[in-house]
């Protein structure tokens, strides 16, 4: 039997980590029922949920995860190979719900990391918690994770713990979580090479070189060779790089500054900036070293030709978070004194709060996260008309009802394939594609207006009215229907 020695010493090995586990805890069930209720109310559109909801399930179902909701590879459209270990999660939970939940859960957990480094440079379990609060009370990360489901949060907390394994120095550790940041997406090369130079100059030359090389390696494999394999391109996303790309962008810099400076200011960029670095009170300027390591993926999204990359409000900035809170945790614990770093870690804390108060989406936050409830009678209108489809069916669905129906091998956003819309290389934008007679089922709102009612009135005496209700309607192939044109020569999917 325990005695009350051992109790004693069991609380107090346990009593202090227990205020950063609630704080955990707390981001968790916010974000987890706040994400699965914007999802019930029919708030998470195809993109980009249903990209990776179907990819997945393709996946756990051992398909070819070719998604027809954007007409591309799972894996062609980004290199995030992290997702196979999220494929047993629908062997036992095949929902999307499931997904919304994970990334709450794996966001919250980068904290641990965070919170071990900030102990041992701290000296000091309260400032490590509060430093985990500034963690979890970003913006960019609370927005992030609401905006729905993303690779990106799998990164954060393999990142975080790259960041901690590297300033710690533990080798093997920093090796495995530095390569699961490579399989999240196609250039996590522009955090792992930082991250590898530092551990190169700080604690060992040989395993940060050929981390950093490693990387390097890998994001030319991804491009060249997965994406290319894939999409027969390697510059799909390559028009988000300014002044006609990376060349054009250098020549713009040496040869017309003035109009490069005033791009940078185009776009609410120095906002971008300000709201990062204010979140976390700009404690990392300390001293910079490690928040450095962020800079090359913080260029790429600041000069970005495509808004949502330098607004926190998207989750391309989310991967920024992790390196900027343990850059913090860094240059705070170079403070010579407990004084200093109590007082130091006050201000990034308060500077937090408020950052999360104006632009986060904590209960205390200012701004909320409007969307229907369960009961809604618009809501309680589409779940009706959607249990009316056949699980194996072949649909076209307006934008919103995509994501609650892509658990089968095709499913296009409406009015794709009828005139295809954001799907493939975006070539036959417009068009009718080849398979556009093979789609059995169309959900539809009743009260279409402009491209969409035109296009829905080119086909309306091919299909009939299964169900209706409350302005949602499900539609039916008609047995013999004539076909309609093809005036696009494309493959058809998978």
């Amino acid at each position: 039997m325990a005695t009350e020695r051992d109790t004693t010493v069991w609380v107090r090995r346990v009593l202090p980590h227990l205020p950063v586990t609630v704080l955990m805890v707390a981001y968790t069930l916010r974000f987890a029922t706040l994400s699965v209720a914007v999802h019930d109310g029919y708030g998470t559109p195809p993109y980009d949920m249903a990209l990776f909801d179907q990819g997945i399930w393709l996946l756990s179902r051992f398909h070819n995860p070719f998604v027809t909701v954007m007409g591309r590879n799972l894996f062609g459209d980004h290199t995030c190979f992290i997702l196979l270990l999220v494929v047993p999660l629908f062997w036992i939970y095949p929902h999307a719900q499931g997904l919304l939940v994970l990334q709450a859960c794996v966001l919250a957990a980068a904290g641990i990391p965070l919170y071990l480094l900030g102990r041992r440079l701290l000296r000091s379990s309260v400032l490590a918690t509060a430093l985990v609060g500034v963690y979890l009370l970003n913006p960019a990360l609370q927005n992030g994770n609401l905006e729905q489901f993303h690779p990106e949060s799998l990164m954060v907390l393999a990142l975080a713990t790259a960041l901690y394994a590297a300033v710690d120095w533990r080798p093997r550790l920093f090796a495995v979580a530095a390569a699961a940041v490579l399989l999240c997406k196609q250039d996590t090369a522009l955090l792992v090479v930082p991250l590898g130079l530092w551990v190169a100059w700080r604690r060992d030359r040989r395993w940060g070189l050929a981390v950093a090389a490693a990387a390097v390696a890998w994001m030319a494999i991804a491009f060249y060779v997965v994406i290319d394999a894939f999409l027969g391109t390697t510059s799909f996303n390559s028009v988000r790089i300014p002044f006609g790309g990376f060349t054009g962008t250098i020549r713009t810099i040496l040869g017309h500054p003035a109009t490069f400076w005033h791009y940078l200011r185009s776009q609410g960029r120095g906002f971008y900036l300000w709201q990062m670095g204010s979140s976390v009170g700009w404690g990392f300027l300390i001293a910079p070293e490690v928040a450095a390591i962020a800079v090359l993926t913080f260029a790429e999204n600041e000069l970005a030709d495509f808004i949502y990359m330098h607004q926190i409000i998207y989750h391309y900035s989310m991967p920024l978070v992790p390196v900027l809170v343990a850059g913090t945790i860094v240059a705070i614990g170079r403070l010579a004194t407990a004084r200093r770093r109590q007082v130091a870690t006050g201000v990034v804390t308060a500077s937090a709060v408020i950052a999360c108060a104006l632009w986060g989406l904590a209960p205390f936050s200012r701004q909320t996260y409007p969307h229907l409830s369960t009961s809604d009678p618009e809501v309680v209108a589409i779940d009706t008309v959607l249990r009316a489809l056949p699980p194996n069916a072949v649909v076209s669905a307006y934008y919103p009802y995509v994501s609650h129906i892509d658990h089968r091998t095709r499913i296009y956003m409406w009015p794709t394939p009828f005139a295809a819309s954001y799907w493939g290389l975006y070539h036959q934008e417009g068009q009718r594609l080849p398979f556009a007679d093979q789609i059995q089922y169309l959900v539809l709102p009743t009260d279409l207006i402009g491209s969409d009612a035109s296009t829905f009135a080119g086909i309306a005496t091919q299909y009939r009215v299964v169900t209706e209700d409350d302005g949602v309607a499900l539609y039916q192939k008609v047995a013999g229907a004539p076909p309609g044109p093809v005036v696009s020569q494309v493959a058809p999917p998978g």
